[in-house]
């Protein structure tokens, strides 16, 4: 959860060619796709986030990544970035997305933004790598709506009658409903991540769940087939099954729950697993880029991931960690990537790293410096 934490638009000046409960089993996976030259489409099961058509699991374990620096630029990331990060051993890449820089006003379409996100797709393909679209990226102030377009914010009230996820749910679904058209035909896509850690009240996972209901339909009306990815508020909050009664979408095929995994296991909290009495995830944790870990709390690390395994296997929804990361810095941070990776290894659920750069390699989760040279502790990502 990153709820407090504001994205780094970094300064990026690079060039277009830089770049504690009982452990529950795995789900069964069958077999492991091989590296292939060519992308196929991918879908989703009940237990398997990414298959293909012959019922072969694909491994997508991925960094973030933010295609878009300049909306009035096409200046990206090049080939050759791509290509190291397939290369070093990731399969997928979550592209960020920011939705003001594609929709500036109600009724204009930045086309040089969707050229620039299309060099990008393209680029990740020909590396071999799928790409998740983070479509509206929620961060930062007022209420998750900085990247949100001036024109389509909402004002939230004291009350939370009003929330922020609330302009997605009344102004963001035709910019959703677009991406989907685009894309719906390109296999190289594995899912949509409509709505980056929606804010919307712990204590509301009901609503939330009917907002997302809204969002899989609109999407669906464009792409019947890409899989969906569903995130709790703020990407990490505890969701009852009973708030599902809520969730009535036309269709519940291809869905993914998207987790995002921060937690360090704080011995000294009081919440249960990590969660405080309305289903809040503790913080701070390293998602603020200095919170450490000790690796004593491994246990907890556990705890608290089934919380979310254990309910979304209730619903049939199989989990894909979305993001997890811990500043550089930070006290204990090797040791907390060897853990996180051995617990998701256990319980067969892939992953995404928070990310590959920001501020020319100084933000404090890039895995790469400012010569995008690979840090050394990259390795334990596998």
């Amino acid at each position: 959860m990153r709820r407090s934490v504001g994205l780094a638009l970094a300064t990026l000046l690079m060039t277009t060619g830089a770049a504690g409960t009982a452990q529950a089993a795995a789900p069964a996976r069958g077999p492991v796709a091989a590296q292939a030259a060519a992308l196929t489409r991918l879908h989703a099961t009940s237990s398997n986030a990414f298959v293909d058509s012959s019922g072969t699991v694909h491994k997508l374990i991925a960094t973030n990544i933010q295609p878009l620096w300049d909306a009035n630029s096409t200046d990206t990331w090049g080939q050759s970035t791509y290509d190291s990060i397939k290369a070093k051993g990731f399969t997928a890449v979550r592209m960020v997305l920011f939705w003001d820089m594609f929709q500036p006003t109600e009724a204009d379409w930045n086309e040089t933004a969707f050229t620039t996100l299309s060099t990008a797709v393209e680029r990740a393909k020909a590396a071999g790598l799928y790409v998740i679209l983070d479509t509206i990226h929620m961060s930062g102030s007022p209420d998750g709506q900085e990247h949100v377009p001036d024109w389509a914010r909402v004002t939230p009230t004291d009350d939370g009658s009003v929330e922020g996820l609330d302009a997605v749910v009344e102004n963001g679904l035709g910019f959703l409903q677009t991406v989907a058209n685009r894309y719906q035909d390109e296999p190289a896509i594995a899912a949509y991540d409509p709505v980056n850690e929606p804010f919307r009240s712990s204590t509301k996972s009901a609503r939330l769940l009917s907002d997302y209901t809204q969002i899989v339909n609109a999407i669906r009306a464009k792409d019947s087939t890409t899989s969906i990815m569903l995130e709790p508020s703020y990407g990490d909050s505890k969701v009852p099954t009973s708030s599902f009664s809520s969730f009535t979408p036309t269709s519940r095929s291809n869905l993914i729950w998207s987790v995002h995994d921060y937690y360090n296991g704080d011995p000294n909290s009081a919440n249960t697993n990590g969660y405080d009495a309305n289903g809040l995830g503790q913080n701070p944790n390293p998602s603020d880029g200095t919170t450490g870990y000790n690796s004593a709390n491994k246990a907890a690390l556990a705890s608290h991931l089934q919380v979310q395994l254990d309910m979304a296997k209730a619903e049939s929804l199989p989990v894909w960690i979305g993001e997890f990361g811990i500043g550089s810095g930070a006290t204990g941070h090797d040791q907390y990537i060897k853990d996180k990776v051995a617990l998701y290894k256990s319980k067969g659920v892939d992953y995404a790293w928070w990310e590959y750069s920001s501020d020319n390699g100084n933000g404090p989760f890039s895995m790469v410096d400012a010569n995008e040279n690979w840090r050394s502790w990259v390795s334990y990502l596998f």
